[in-house]
C-alpha cells in the first residue's frame, strides 16, 4: 500500500467523526472510534437496521475503497447521495466521493466533490480538510517550469485561503509545505523565462525576469542562479559588449510565430 493512500485511508476514518457531528449523537474518544466501526462494518457491531439501506451501501463503498476499487466505490458514494440524500450517511459520502475520486487520479471531479462539500457544509468540521483537498487536485496538477503555471497559482490560492481561514488546523501546517513547494516551481517557471530571453540577447527583458524572482522568491533554489546571469550581463556591460539597457542583440528573433499563437504563452 503506498503511503498516499495510507494517509487517505486514515484521515478518513478520523474525519467521519467530524463529519457525523451534525447527528444527534455527541461522539469523542474510544466512543467515537467504535461509531466509525459500527457505521462502516468494522469490528464485531456491523448489523444493518432493517430498511437501511445506505448504511449497507456505505459498507459496501468502503469495501470497495479499502480494495482499491475506486471507480466502484464512486458509483457507490454518489448513489448514496442520489438515493438518500436524508440519510446520516449523506453527508460522508458527499466528502468520500471526492476521495474516492481523489485516489483515482481524477483530481477535477474530485475537486468539484470537495468544492461542493465545502460550499453546502461551511461550519462542518471538516471543511479544512476539503479545502486542503481542493489545494491538492491543483497541486498534483502543476506542471513543469516551462509550461502553463495556473494550476500552480491556484494552489497557492486555495491553500493561502485554508491558511488564512482556519490557521489553527493541521492542514494549515501541511498546506504551508505544499505553498513554499508551488511558489519554488513559479521561481523556476520565472528563471525559466529569463534565460530564454538571455539566450536571445533580449537582456533587458532577461534582467526584468531575474530581478523580479530574486524579489518575489528570495528563499527558491533558483536565487544563485539569477544573480549569476545577472553578474555575466553585467560583465558584458563593463567589457563594453553590450550597452546598458539594451533590449536585444542584432541576431535577435522572436520566439512566436502566427503558428504559436494558440499555444500557451510564456
Amino acid at each position: 500500500m503506498s503511503l498516499t493512500v495510507a494517509f487517505y485511508r486514515f484521515a478518513s476514518i478520523a474525519l467521519v467523526a467530524a463529519i457525523m457531528a451534525g447527528s444527534s449523537l455527541a461522539m469523542t474518544g474510544c466512543g467515537a472510534v467504535n461509531y466509525i466501526k459500527s457505521a462502516f462494518g468494522y469490528g464485531s457491531d456491523n448489523e444493518v437496521l432493517e430498511g437501511d439501506q445506505s448504511a449497507a451501501l456505505a459498507t459496501k463503498a468502503q469495501e470497495r475503497m479499502d480494495a482499491d476499487d475506486y471507480a466502484e466505490a464512486a458509483k457507490l458514494w454518489q448513489q448514496i447521495k442520489d438515493q438518500y440524500p436524508y440519510s446520516r450517511y449523506a453527508l460522508l459520502a458527499e466528502l468520500k466521493l471526492g476521495d474516492a475520486f481523489y485516489l483515482n487520479g481524477k483530481y477535477i471531479e474530485a475537486y468539484g466533490a470537495y468544492r461542493s462539500f465545502e460550499e453546502l457544509h461551511p461550519t462542518n468540521d471538516a471543511v479544512p480538510y476539503a479545502i486542503f483537498q481542493q489545494g491538492m487536485c491543483h497541486y498534483l496538477r502543476m506542471n513543469g517550469i516551462d509550461r502553463d503555471q495556473t494550476p500552480t497559482l491556484l494552489t497557492i490560492q486555495t491553500l493561502a485561503h485554508l491558511i488564512e481561514s482556519y490557521p489553527d488546523s493541521y492542514y494549515s501546517t501541511l498546506a504551508k509545505a505544499r505553498i513554499a513547494e508551488a511558489q519554488n516551481n513559479l521561481a523556476g517557471h520565472e528563471f525559466y523565462i529569463g534565460e530564454f530571453y538571455f539566450k536571445r540577447k533580449d537582456y533587458q527583458a532577461a534582467m526584468n525576469r531575474f530581478k523580479g524572482l530574486i524579489e518575489a522568491y528570495p528563499d527558491s533554489g533558483y536565487h544563485q542562479r539569477a544573480f549569476n546571469y545577472i553578474a555575466q550581463y553585467r560583465d558584458l556591460v563593463a567589457k563594453g559588449k553590450i550597452k546598458e539597457g539594451n533590449q536585444r542583440g542584432s541576431e535577435y528573433n522572436s520566439p512566436f510565430t502566427i503558428s504559436d499563437v494558440t499555444e500557451p504563452r510564456l
